[in-house]
């Protein structure tokens, strides 16, 4: 268990904006600006090499507009002075007038139109990745060019200021380089504050904390505290891993579910190595710039330990759900998509996901609002000192929005943030 306790260590850091009951439950789809199209039953077909997707919601989420000619087949599309048309079984498409050559003919599967999304997407303006190992085809906005949007906000008062960032705990080499307003807030800043200060967390003093608030002490194992079907699926899970079939026997749920979150998490490319926290953090240490904590783990694993058996078992359900044991891909699409919303500074998808999370009234009280209480408390210390100082605030993307948000409190407060 040693071992699975070091992987699922830095699951917990990014629990502020990646929550394992929200992951993705398809690990194939189309995603575009940190969204998945809903295709329904009309899966992308791949014919010669091209992918072809159903034109239909593809085209509506990239908010262009359609006019289909039923007597010749041809759909119109029109988007900010763009137009383009492509016709049923014809290589042949025009942009703006301009013929272009189609690799694979738009086509009709079961009365559903069909077109080449890389075609689309690209001539639209997007990126089109598409990766066959986790079956997604994503659209990257080539303003990521210039690095990366993120949330940034900027709070000034009493002659101080304050960069707030909305991270994302865990990433990868593609989401940088970060937007030079990013990086200028850093360089402004005298102080650089965050949830944790991960770079010198004890690890083996953290293993001891879970060992002793996570693990059954009164004699009772894993399966006394959940359901039949829940205990069968843990099992099943470890086995497909390679595990022990009683490895969590000796656990409650919310270390499993971190548990097994570290086994999806193992099959992507996201590392809290490379998140947007421990960026700033490393650069702070070499610069020797004051690092401020606004919590610390042992409060964070505390709020899961808190959580009611029924909320506990919740979780453990929705992450084995949302876990394809056949090739472990859903952790990498939910990813994906949360760094798409990242890179693009995608609020709309932001304040979705924090209502998603209200959903469930104890899950957000413990994950974002009490914690929100505490972090507006720090922010408004900072801004009302007499230190005349510059911070730059850097803590889950999923405090920052939505009714009790971190912005939305200081703007009730009186406070005037500007989105950067």
């Amino acid at each position: 268990m040693k071992k699975l306790g070091a992987l699922f260590l830095s699951i917990f850091m990014v629990m502020s904006v990646f929550t394992t009951a929200h992951a993705a439950e398809k690990p194939v789809g189309v995603w575009i600006d940190g969204t998945e199209i809903k295709l329904g039953n009309s899966n992308p077909v791949v014919e010669k090499g091209t992918t072809l997707v159903p034109m239909r919601p593809l085209l509506e989420k990239l908010n262009v507009n359609i006019n289909w000619n039923k007597k010749t087949q041809t759909v119109t599309g029109t988007k900010n002075g763009l137009a383009l048309s492509l016709t049923i079984g014809s290589t042949t498409a025009t942009v703006n007038g301009e013929k272009k050559k189609l690799e694979v003919a738009p086509k009709t599967i079961n009365n559903v139109t069909y077109v080449p999304v890389r075609f689309i997407g690209e001539t639209i303006g997007y990126k089109v990745e598409w990766s066959p190992a986790l079956r997604t085809i994503t659209f990257v906005a080539d303003t990521q060019a210039a690095g990366s949007t993120g949330f940034l906000w900027k709070v000034e008062n009493n002659g101080n200021t304050v960069y707030l960032l909305g991270s994302i705990h865990v990433a990868n080499d593609k989401m940088y380089p970060l937007r030079p307003e990013i990086e200028a807030a850093f360089e402004a800043s005298q102080y650089l504050g965050v949830e944790v200060d991960i770079s010198k967390i004890d690890q083996a003093e953290i293993q001891k904390f879970i060992l002793e608030k996570g693990s059954y002490t009164d004699g009772t194992k894993l399966k006394d505290h959940v359901s039949a079907d829940t205990y069968n699926k843990v099992t099943q899970l470890l086995k497909a891993n390679g595990l022990a079939e009683n490895a969590f026997d000796s656990f409650k749920p919310w270390v499993v579910t971190q548990g097994v979150s570290s086994l999806q998490m193992q099959v992507t490319s996201y590392t809290a190595d490379t998140g947007i926290d421990l960026y700033f953090l490393q650069k702070a240490g070499k610069l020797n710039k004051p690092i401020i904590e606004l919590e610390n783990t042992q409060l964070q694993l505390n709020m899961f330990d808190q959580f009611s058996d029924g909320l506990q078992e919740k979780l453990l359900v929705d992450t084995l759900g949302s876990l394809n044991q056949t090739d472990n891909t859903s952790a990498a699409a939910s990813l994906d998509a949360l760094s798409q919303m990242w890179m693009q500074g995608d609020e709309e998808s932001l304040v979705a996901m924090t209502k998603a999370v209200a959903q469930e009234p104890e899950y957000y009280k413990g994950l974002v609002s009490d914690r929100n209480v505490n972090m507006v408390k720090h922010v408004k210390e900072y801004l009302n000192s007499d230190k005349k100082a510059t911070y730059l605030v850097v803590v889950g993307a999923l405090h920052m929005l939505g009714d009790d948000g971190i912005v939305t409190q200081l703007q009730k407060d009186g406070f005037n943030v500007v989105k950067q």
